[in-house]
């Protein structure tokens, strides 16, 4: 068929045809393309008389057409069945929730090869102000397009001209820093020191180890050497949340740096000892044991949110931090106290105590100490030299 003009809704006129391409030695039934959205006749007769030569070329191929029809949903499927042999459990639980829940709803109808950089960059930018975690589901989005890529589905990514959004959700983000400095720490750790032993004995661990959340749940008492005074991180606890059950399992630590030994404090050591006298014995034999083995990542959770309820108004600044803050809290504790000390800053040491893979990480968390550091030197200077 050759070009016939139509019109849009705005009443704008358009150019369009239909071109016979072959058919499916299957079915019989004739296999047709068509194209549209000319602005000129002139236009759309091109069009028409290269994909007649592309035709007389052999360029549609059964092959070729299945490729052009292939959707984002499709292609998740394909590329699912190779990513879930890469990745832990957790991780493979968190990419099909991305996916399923907010991807594939927005976009998993249409073909890999009909999407634009454009359209990408605008789904982005809704998704960056709909969720706090949108910008991570287009980086999870990148890697299909990447895939497609890779397998010669697309010849050109169009992610690779799609930009960082400017406008981000922070209805979320915290007000404050998620870190606590010395003296707020010392009001934390009393706070916790007055109610139960296994959770003082927790949250002090927590803040002078930096251990992960799944790693500190994972220790069991072979981990610890009283009498050398260290620790020995060698393991993780993972959450698989598909088919709609949660399962704790048992993995390996989140990179191989994070496999370490670390020293721990004469204080921390009294307190884990302590709790060690009075802990529940389990076959496992787990630090935080709990009805699946091992405690809870809500627990913690739960501990954290009635802190919050329970402070004064005093200690407001301390309603803040995360379990994941006391982490942080740990490295910008051990870099100011370095410069307290008149000591360099142990960049290195404190990236292997952390388990940081990259000292790129640490130095982030550098940057902050510093910062901190500066201010002094400003009240100082405000203060004048006697």
């Amino acid at each position: 068929m050759k070009p016939q003009k139509y019109k849009l809704k705005n009443g704008e006129e358009r150019w369009q045809f239909q071109i016979f391409i072959g058919r499916n030695p299957i079915t019989g039934k004739q296999i047709k393309k068509t194209r549209m959205g000319f602005k000129s006749p002139i236009e759309a007769t091109i069009a028409y008389a290269k994909m007649l030569e592309e035709r007389q070329n052999g360029v549609y191929t059964l092959e070729s057409l299945a490729v052009e029809r292939v959707t984002i949903e499709t292609l998740y499927h394909q590329w699912h069945e190779e990513y879930a042999q890469s990745v832990e459990a957790s991780t493979l639980s968190k990419t099909e929730s991305y996916y399923n829940n907010h991807i594939l709803p927005d976009i998993g109808a249409r073909k890999v090869r009909e999407i634009t950089s454009g359209e990408l960059q605008s789904l982005l930018n809704k998704w960056a102000t709909q969720a706090k975690s949108g910008v991570v589901w287009g980086q999870y989005l990148k890697q299909l397009f990447s895939y497609a890529q890779l397998h010669e589905i697309i010849f050109k990514n169009p992610f690779d001209v799609v930009t960082r959004p400017k406008q981000v959700n922070t209805s979320r983000e915290r007000k404050q820093e998620n870190f606590l400095n010395s003296e707020q720490l010392t009001r934390f750790l009393n706070y916790w020191e007055t109610k139960t032993v296994p959770q003082y004995a927790y949250f002090r661990l927590l803040a002078y180890t930096g251990l992960r959340r799944g790693e500190i749940l994972a220790l069991t008492w072979d981990d610890f050497d009283f009498d050398r005074k260290l620790l020995t991180v060698n393991k993780s606890v993972g959450l698989d949340y598909r088919n709609k059950t949660t399962n704790m399992y048992l993995k390996q630590t989140k990179t191989g740096a994070s496999n370490r030994v670390i020293s721990i404090d004469n204080k921390t050591l009294e307190i884990m000892n302590a709790y060690h006298l009075i802990a529940p014995k389990s076959m496992s034999n787990v630090v935080w044991p709990g009805k699946h083995t091992y405690m809870d990542f809500n627990v913690p959770e739960r501990w954290i949110q009635k802190m919050r309820k329970e402070l004064p108004d005093s200690d407001n600044d301390l309603k803040y931090v995360t379990l994941h803050g006391l982490r942080h809290t740990h490295a910008t504790l051990l870099f100011e106290q370095a410069a307290r000390h008149g000591k360099s800053a142990p960049i290195k040491a404190v990236q292997k105590r952390l388990g940081h893979a990259d000292v790129a990480m640490t130095l982030q968390i550098y940057t902050h100490a510093t910062n901190r550091e500066n201010d002094i030197v400003n009240d100082i200077l405000n203060d004048g030299f006697d």
